[in-house]
């Protein structure tokens, strides 16, 4: 299906006006000012409309059917398109095992969804790294206790096998743990992480936020995902807006709409699984956040 939406800019203090041509489930073209065609358009007039989140829910094999079904309703319902997510595991031989379990549990899932795996450090193993490799596994969350289990790891065998594809790896704390301490760990993991050239993520992720753009772009998610502009996923929410307070209307993932108000489920199962080519991409359109 192709249409436009022409989306006024004038929140942003300017009378400019961009309209996206959706073809193909992608945003196919951008133009400052209308565009010409014969095509179904819609105005974003008196509407706000942004890019859809990508929020993680980590070690999702390890949930209920049930406590999974219920997260993706409320993930869907604030305003995400892509969810992160992880298949614990603690063998390798366990992993192609996990992951196709994590896909059945998303199979119902109406937004898209990318996976990686969750392990304990001591688990992770240059064998790990290049399974990774061959199977396209974007990250690896280190699930720790503390600081003194990453500090164990033989580094730079990870790096050595992780070289070619580049898997993000990094660690994430309890959350019971000292803030104060837990800034510590982040600061020397980073260091770490720096000094043996390991891909990492130098924030946490915290459940049901939306993921910052440099962790998009380090996840190899953007700019596929997480942008409004030629060559992203038609992937983006729309707010009814009073000046004061903003009601989400409806998401649309790849061109579909998955939530409105009126019917809050809509396309069970359209989601699907993005396979990141190539974690760490960088670049971004001076127009993909506006």
């Amino acid at each position: 299906m192709r249409y436009i939406i022409e989306r006024p800019l004038q929140s942003l203090g300017t009378d400019t006006v961009l309209s996206y041509l959706v073809d193909s489930q992608k945003i196919s073209y951008v133009s400052q000012g209308p565009l010409r065609m014969n095509v179904m358009k819609m105005s974003m007039q008196g509407l706000k409309m942004i890019p859809g989140h990508i929020s993680p829910l980590m070690s999702l094999n390890r949930l209920p059917i049930e406590k999974v079904r219920q997260n993706l309703g409320e993930r869907v319902r604030s305003g995400t398109t892509t969810l992160l997510t992880s298949a614990e595991v603690s063998y390798l031989h366990e992993a192609e095992t996990e992951l196709k379990r994590t896909k059945h549990l998303l199979i119902s899932s109406s937004i898209d969804y990318c996976i990686g795996l969750s392990m304990s450090p001591e688990k992770i193993t240059p064998q790990m790294m290049s399974f990774c490799r061959r199977s396209r596994i974007p990250f690896i969350q280190l699930i720790c206790k503390d600081f003194t289990q990453l500090t164990n790891v033989i580094w730079e065998r990870i790096s050595e096998a992780n070289f070619s594809y580049g898997t993000v790896i990094f660690p994430t704390f309890p959350s019971n743990t000292d803030q104060k301490l837990k800034n510590t760990w982040q600061k020397k993991w980073n260091e770490l992480a720096i000094q043996h050239q390991i891909p990492t993520l130098f924030h946490d992720l915290k459940e049901a936020e939306p993921i910052s753009l440099p962790s998009l772009k380090m996840l190899g998610l953007y700019p596929v995902k997480g942008g409004l502009f030629a060559g992203s996923d038609a992937d983006y929410c729309i707010y009814r807006t009073d000046g004061l307070h903003e009601t989400l209307q409806a998401v649309i993932v790849r061109g579909e709409i998955v939530f409105s108000e009126k019917v809050p489920e809509k396309h069970q199962g359209y989601g699907k699984e993005i396979i990141v080519v190539k974690p760490r991409r960088f670049g971004e359109s001076l127009i993909s956040r506006v």
